[in-house]
């Protein structure tokens, strides 16, 4: 193969100092898992949202944190990356980011001032996106990690979508999977910026037009939703339904994938989160995802940063949602179906 790599590094270069970038670096499933229950959650039967939604005084409001390693070498991209994908988890349930405080884990030397440069476009990114970072805590670290913990408030319907999926209802992904396969691929050199770049600008599309749509015209249509991160489209998709009591069909030729992806898959490149993300599914899916080539497995179960979300949404609005969807996202596209078959999940050939 024939390496392809344009970026060079340099003094301060924040991506070289950590292993495995974005939300491939998140614990393992099984591991998230066993902590929830620590908080509470409830078990086998259901899975605790990102966003924890609390009533203070009558006033409810959304909190959640999520921070990453560098994802991409340009330290600009990677801070925005990162104010996009923390705002992301409160968009995904319909709330609306309006505070925010930073979490900075900085290396010593000439990386502080990439790192500053990071996170100074985070902050610019919240803002853009009416929310104030108001404070923040910062250590010193080895491997760089940004993020921000957010607070939101209800849209005008006071509705929180992080369950309700109804059997029957269409799923629509709303980006192209395929984050870490590209972003791993440009690490081993296998790609350059121009191929990296289309993994970029999806991450940094923001999911903010979520509380809008549900507030007019199709808040009655859109049920449930999650966001597309770290677990890949099978298991976040496998935690929603779980919450929402339902199972759900794939047609996987339907998926929208990222240019090159699935061939780069094909190839062998994946992300250190593959393994563990297979397994957390594998249960789950069956023979419908054994007996796939490795590389949809790959893709299908591929840990995506800042992604985009699932929505389950009334089959006859379908179609209009996604042509309301900004122009960014214009590879949405319907994947599939909730079914009343409870934890029944499958993946169909067209």
């Amino acid at each position: 193969m024939t390496v392809n790599r344009d970026y060079q590094g340099g003094p301060g270069d924040l991506w070289s100092l950590t292993p495995s970038g974005g939300c491939a670096r998140k614990a393992a499933p099984s591991v998230a898992h066993e902590f929830a229950l620590l908080a509470g959650d409830a078990g086998t039967e259901s899975f605790m949202s990102d966003v924890g939604v609390a009533d203070l005084h009558g006033h409810m409001v959304g909190l959640t944190v999520d921070f990453i390693t560098p994802i991409v070498p340009d330290p600009v991209d990677y801070g925005r990356i990162a104010a996009a994908n923390a705002l992301s988890d409160v968009y995904a349930v319909g709330m609306i980011p309006r505070l925010a405080l930073a979490i900075a884990c900085v290396p010593e030397g000439e990386a502080v001032s990439s790192f500053a440069r990071a996170l100074a476009a985070g902050i610019s990114y919240l803002a853009e996106h009416g929310c104030t970072l108001v404070g923040g805590h910062s250590v010193t670290d080895p491997e760089p990690k940004l993020g921000f913990a957010v607070v939101g408030v209800l849209n005008r319907t006071g509705r929180v979508l992080d369950r309700g999926a109804r059997p029957g209802d269409a799923l629509i992904l709303t980006k192209p999977i395929g984050v870490g396969v590209l972003t791993s691929a440009y690490k081993v050199g296998l790609i350059g910026d121009r191929e990296l770049q289309i993994a970029v600008e999806t991450m940094l599309a923001p999911n903010s037009f979520l509380p809008a749509l549900i507030e007019e015209p199709f808040g009655e249509s859109v049920h449930a939703a999650t966001d597309v991160t770290g677990f890949g489209l099978l298991g976040h998709l496998k935690e929603i339904c779980t919450r929402s009591a339902v199972g759900a069909d794939i047609t996987v030729q339907s998926v929208p994938v990222l240019p090159n992806a699935s061939e780069l898959a094909g190839q062998g490149i994946s992300t250190s989160a593959f393994g563990s993300n297979l397994k957390y599914v594998e249960a789950d899916f069956g023979a419908s995802l054994a007996s796939l080539p490795q590389a949809a497995q790959v893709v299908l179960t591929d840990p995506q940063t800042s992604g985009g979300l699932l929505l389950f949404v009334s089959p006859e609005a379908a179609d209009e949602i996604i042509a309301c969807l900004p122009d960014a996202l214009s590879a949405a596209a319907i994947i599939g179906r909730a079914t009343a078959a409870r934890g029944a999940l499958r993946l169909l050939s067209a």
